[in-house]
């Protein structure tokens, strides 16, 4: 009796960890997830970088900047560069889980967002 208890106990244990493997839990950082995004400050930056969504945005506005004629060419392929490299970095970081590192590759994301904004629409260049 006790031996069909104890297997039924480890059946329904196998059962239930099968089912939460297939369950996605968000954007991995290090070793651990990072649940609650909301709990800490710096973790839209984290998700943002280590999702690689931050770096798709850029490219999608540096394309779009590009096929209306406001950043010329040889300006966009540095901007390019510059993210593929923030691109590369981040996944090397985003691995380590180094927090300090992911939100210094934001930053940079956001320098790089203003160079695009300045290049495309002037800032205060053109006056306004």
């Amino acid at each position: 009796m006790q031996k069909a208890i104890t297997l039924a106990m480890a059946a329904g244990a196998l059962a239930s960890a099968t089912a939460a493997q297939a369950q996605g839990w968000g954007v991995y950082i290090g070793s651990r997830p990072t649940y609650g995004y909301a709990s800490r400050g710096d973790d839209w930056a984290a998700r943002s970088v280590c999702s690689g969504e931050r770096a798709r945005a850029l490219e999608g506005r540096l394309r779009h900047e590009q096929n209306e004629g406001e950043i010329d060419p040889a300006t966009a392929d540095r901007m390019h560069d510059a993210i593929d490299r923030l691109e590369d970095r981040s996944r090397d970081e985003c691995e380590e889980g180094d927090r300090r590192a992911i939100w210094g590759i934001a930053q940079r994301f956001d320098r790089i967002q203003a160079w695009m904004d300045n290049e495309a629409h002037g800032g205060w260049r053109r006056g306004w």
